[in-house]
């Protein structure tokens, strides 16, 4: 089986920190209509239930059973990845409640290159069940294992979901977009 590394959650939890870094004020970011959402067909496997959300995890991937992350609301993985890093989602709280796209866009960056990220990108925004979500891409390594993440901040009545995918280098950026638009267009709230 492959591995889940713990460590994952370490860039979310240095997305986290924006939490002690900033207010919980509105954006002055364009509307949730000037961002694209989900272009990706949508996942089709099992349906994962978290803290007041729901959403389908691709084909074929599932909660592992001797796993736990710390502070993870849920994980879900590929476990049948062949290449010795199992692909995975994870989906945080933040702590600080509401963080608006503009707040992690801008401070995002320093806070996980602090923790050491690499080639830390903001990228496009994107609507995510009628909220717009601030995106990052970046690289990490853990225990000699690198890897990449695209992170979304995914707010419902206050709250901020950490949407955390985490995939082997050897994914391409086109294909760690489409699988994790494909699971973030089936995101709704419960």
């Amino acid at each position: 089986m492959p591995r889940i590394l713990k460590p994952v959650a370490l860039a979310v939890a240095a997305a986290l920190a924006l939490a002690g870094c900033s207010s919980n004020a509105g954006s002055d970011s364009p509307s949730a209509s000037a961002a694209p959402t989900p272009a990706a067909a949508p996942a089709t496997g099992i349906t994962v239930e978290g803290t007041g959300y729901e959403f389908t995890a691709p084909e074929g991937w599932e909660v592992p059973a001797d796993f736990s992350l710390p502070g993870a609301d849920v994980i879900v993985a590929d476990l049948t990845d062949s290449d010795g890093f199992a692909d995975n989602v994870n989906v945080f709280l933040s702590p600080a409640g509401e963080l608006a796209p503009d707040q992690v866009e801008s401070m995002g960056v320093g806070e996980l290159e602090g923790a050491g990220a690499t080639e830390v990108t903001v990228r496009d925004r994107i609507v995510v069940a009628e909220s717009e979500s601030a995106h990052i891409s970046a690289g990490l390594s853990s225990n000699g294992a690198d890897y990449l993440i695209e992170q979304y901040y995914v707010t419902q009545d206050g709250q901020t979901y950490v949407v955390t995918f985490s995939f082997s280098p050897t994914v391409s950026q086109p294909d760690r977009d489409e699988l994790s638009e494909s699971v973030l267009a089936t995101w709704n709230w419960s």
